[in-house]
C-alpha cells in the first residue's frame, strides 16, 4: 500500500483559511450541535489542559462536539509530556539498567511519544504557527453556501 500523502484538511479550516470554493465539500456532514463537553473521571491536570485548549478552540470557532475525543487524546499527551519533562529534570538522561550497563532513560521515550501526538493533533486543531498562519479570521464564514453550519461560537 503507497502512501496517501498529507492528511487533507478539515473543511472548518479551509473555510478559516480562505481556501478556493472548488476546494470546499459541500457536502460534507455537519458536526452535531451542542456544547463539547469534557468526559468525566479526567484527572484534574487534564481538565485543566481540556478548559484552557477549549477556550482557545472557542476563539478559533472550531470546537464541535465531534472533536471530544480527539481533544481528550491531546490533553491527555500534554500532561503525559509535562510528566515526563518533570521526571526528565529531576534525574539523568542515562540511568542504569540491567546488570548496571547504562541505558537511555525511559522517561524520554514517554516524552518523545507524546511530544508527536500532541504535534499532531496540534496541527489537526489549528495550533500550530504553520497552521495558524493560513487562517485568515474568518474570511470565508459566509459564503452563501450554508457554510456556517461548519463554525461554531
Amino acid at each position: 500500500m503507497g502512501v496517501r500523502g498529507k492528511a487533507p484538511k478539515p473543511t472548518a479550516l479551509r473555510l478559516l483559511h480562505g481556501d478556493k470554493p472548488s476546494r470546499i465539500n459541500d457536502d460534507e456532514p455537519p458536526a452535531p450541535d451542542g456544547p463539547l463537553t469534557c468526559p468525566d473521571g479526567v484527572s484534574d491536570e487534564v481538565r485543566e489542559v481540556w478548559d484552557y485548549t477549549l477556550d482557545n478552540l472557542i476563539v478559533m470557532g472550531i470546537a464541535t462536539r465531534a472533536d471530544r475525543d480527539a481533544l481528550l487524546c491531546f490533553c491527555e499527551a500534554v500532561v503525559t509530556h509535562r510528566k515526563a519533562s518533570a521526571l526528565l529534570a529531576k534525574s539523568p538522561l542515562l540511568i542504569r539498567g540491567h546488570r548496571g550497563v547504562l541505558i537511555r532513560n525511559p522517561a524520554i521515550a514517554i516524552q518523545r511519544d507524546a511530544a508527536a501526538v500532541v504535534r499532531a493533533f496540534a496541527h489537526s486543531f489549528g495550533f500550530t504557527p504553520s497552521a495558524r498562519s493560513e487562517i485568515r479570521g474568518g474570511a470565508a464564514r459566509n459564503d452563501g453556501k450554508g457554510a456556517d453550519r461548519y463554525l461554531t461560537g
